[in-house]
């Protein structure tokens, strides 16, 4: 069974300014929207699929690879990578901080939508 994506206009929109958001439901916001911030120097943009896939694309190159939701925290693992990675992820409005488990912390902001069609 397919499932079909809403329209641009149907997608949900990052929580307002000052709505801070942590552990699942800030994943929840995540869900037919986009990641962007900067790994390693280079910006990227990262699109969460409500099937489960996240699109990422960054110094060009487009990656594909699958998320979920674990204990409260975004989960993610590419083909590319050798082990899954999980973050915690802290949301004030559409920006935030998204921190791995060694405790690197990185800015994030949330777009509407999917904008890059990723």
């Amino acid at each position: 069974m397919l499932i079909s994506s809403a329209s641009e206009a149907e997608q949900p929109v990052p929580a307002p300014a000052g709505a801070k958001l942590s552990g699942s439901a800030a994943v929840e916001q995540l869900i037919g929207n986009t990641m962007t911030g900067s790994a390693e120097g280079a910006p990227y943009f990262a699109f969460y699929d409500k099937d489960g896939t996240v699109k990422m694309r960054r110094s060009g190159e487009l990656s594909t690879g699958k998320w979920s939701l674990d204990h409260g925290e975004l989960c993610e693992e590419y083909p590319d990578d050798d082990d899954e990675t999980c973050y915690k992820l802290e949301l004030d409005g559409a920006s935030g901080v998204m921190t791995d488990d060694d405790g690197t912390a990185y800015k994030i902001d949330i777009l509407p939508g999917n904008p890059e069609k990723l």
